[in-house]
């Protein structure tokens, strides 16, 4: 079977004239579509001692897998063709796209661009232009890009709507959002590239608000400008404008339904997210991969093992490469969800784990509350000559503290300094106090907090608070909760837990005085939120909410049932 790629392959039989070489050979470039046939013509050709026309030279070079070809071809091509502006630009514009990546590419680029300028022809036009400017924005090269900036001004092509764009990116990565707005103010016409471009400077640098004001200016808006303006609010952590901002788009792309679904997220609406992916499939966008990050810890968060189901069947369906950090998530959401048995096919499934997977593991086993797997998996790991880390040993004093075992914990907790050379933070220490609370010596748990290297965090006190409320360790519990509230002045979970452990050895004058400090403070107690799962549809209930359209019904089954149990 022949294969596309033969009519590039193949040579023709019978030498073309002279006037004809270019239009064809440039007919056989268009062909070669991927890199790998780009580079067989190119061979081809130069087998065949043909020479390289400027337009051929310029498919070859846009389809160039790295500068370093474009450039083998650029230099091949320049002796016949060296006023072809096009060739230039081509050259500059595949050192831009590795701008990011390379910082030799970006000087190379600056390179030739001097050098075009050098020779006086061609005259760069303004995708030359663009592409230097994407280059200077990537090297955060001040000193270059003003002078660019400066040439652009007197060659004329500082107008274009391109050139613009790139400029305001290039002030936007410096931070001189002053030259970005005058640059934009000085633009003869307001295109949407343009409007995007300044909304996205005045992001970057935290001005959501002048941001607004360009966006509600601009005569044009896409699915880029609203999404730009959704990003900012989100990094302002005003996730709920974002989420308004999403319900008023009239044009939506995959980017814009994953800002949306990470809104619900950082609002804690796990529910909404959920249904806000079903939306986005029902409108027949495709998840990438930003959207099953966020959704599997949405699903994580709602212990919802059917809509776990289904992004799992998702990513089957070949949505994403299904690498070990996708493994790694996949783990962590049925962990979350208590399947023990998917975990485990998962953590087996897993290609080329690495520390990150046996962690993940770890924790997912200590939250399951099979401590002792977790702690043989952790010796495996060291078998397989992966070195803990800090996270790892998160999990393995979680897994002692969730199954008891008081001794294997403090002798993991030493084991860090003294064999794996890893350093004890704030949240190994709060695991240790956890795992002395739960096991019920108290004592012991408050002991250990003069003795940390660092001063001690919420995380610290709170562990030892929680262990209070659970034993009715009244006295502790008070320094617990004064230290706590040192700290977190206005979280209504210390005072709760602190009115608990009054209430558990009942002292209900010291219990009113708590709820009446939290009253005179303003501070109100977290709502309780439960899910329901009802076939594939994940409800969301809140204490004393009747915001559900069923709540009349099941406020009526409720009372029934309470009816019945007390009759």
């Amino acid at each position: 079977m022949r294969h596309s790629s033969d009519a590039v392959l193949t040579p023709p039989s019978v030498r073309p004239h002279a006037g004809a070489l270019p239009a064809l050979l440039a007919g056989l470039a268009r062909r070669a579509t991927t890199p790998v046939a780009a580079r067989q013509l190119q061979t081809q050709l130069l087998l065949r001692g043909l020479p390289l026309p400027a337009r051929a030279a310029v498919a070859l070079i846009a389809s160039s897998p790295c500068p370093r070809h474009a450039r083998a071809v650029f230099d091949s091509a320049v002796p016949a063709a060296s006023d072809n502006v096009y060739l230039w630009t081509a050259t500059i514009a595949v050192y831009a796209r590795h701008a990011s990546s390379s910082p030799s590419a970006v000087e190379e680029a600056l390179a030739l661009f001097r050098r075009m300028l050098r020779r006086g022809a061609p005259r760069p036009n303004a995708f030359t232009a663009s592409s230097v400017v994407r280059c200077c924005s990537a090297l955060r090269a001040v000193r270059e890009g003003l002078q660019v900036h400066g040439f652009l001004v007197n060659a004329g092509l500082g107008r274009s709507s391109h050139v613009g764009a790139a400029l305001l990116g290039m002030y936007g990565d410096l931070g001189w959002i002053w030259e970005a707005r005058r640059v934009f103010d000085e633009m003869p016409t307001r295109s949407v590239v343009l409007g995007n471009a300044m909304v996205a400077c005045y992001v970057r640098a935290g001005n959501v608000e002048a941001g607004l004001e360009v966006f509600e200016g601009m005569a044009e808006r896409d699915a880029i400008s609203w999404n730009t303006l959704m990003m900012g609010y989100l990094q302002k952590g005003e996730a709920g404008v974002a989420r308004e901002l999403f319900e008023e788009m009239t044009e939506r792309n995959v980017n814009s339904w994953n800002m949306g679904i990470a809104a619900c997220s950082e609002e804690a609406s796990w529910a909404d997210a959920v249904a806000l992916f079903n939306r986005m499939r029902l409108a027949e966008f495709e998840p990438d991969a930003m959207t099953m990050a966020v959704l599997m810890s949405a699903c994580a968060h709602l212990g919802s093992l059917s809509v776990a189901g289904q992004v799992h069947g998702f990513l089957k369906k070949g949505c994403i490469e299904m690498n070990c950090h996708v493994y790694n998530s996949l783990v962590n959401m049925y962990a979350k969800c208590g399947s023990i048995s998917q975990v485990h096919l998962l953590f087996l499934e897993t290609p080329m784990k690495d520390t990150v997977s046996y962690n993940v593991m770890i924790s997912a086993l200590a939250h399951l509350g099979h401590g002792r797997s977790a702690l043989e998996l952790f010796h495996e790991m060291v078998e397989e000559g992966l070195q803990p880390d800090s996270v790892t040993f998160l999990g393995i004093l979680s897994a002692c503290a969730h199954a008891g075992l008081v001794q294997d914990g403090k002798r993991y907790f030493e084991s860090m300094r003294t064999i794996y050379a890893v350093e004890q933070s704030p949240d190994h220490y709060a695991c240790m106090v956890d795992l002395y609370g739960r096991a019920g010596v108290i004592e012991e748990a408050h002991c250990l907090v003069p003795t940390m290297p660092m001063k001690p965090h919420a995380g610290v006190w709170g562990s030892l608070l929680s262990a209070c409320r659970k034993h009715s360790h009244v006295e502790v519990g008070k320094i617990a909760a004064r230290e706590l509230i040192a700290i977190e002045p206005h979280n209504p979970g210390t005072y709760v837990l602190l009115a608990n452990t009054l209430a558990h050895d009942q002292q209900w004058d010291s219990v009113e005085t708590v709820w009446k400090s939290m009253r005179g403070q303003g501070i109100h107690k977290t709502a309780g939120c439960s899910w329901v799962e009802v076939g594939t549809v994940v409800h969301e209930f809140l204490t004393r909410d009747l915001s559900h359209p069923n709540s009349d019904e099941i406020y009526s089954v409720l009372e029934h049932l309470y009816l019945q149990l007390t009759s």
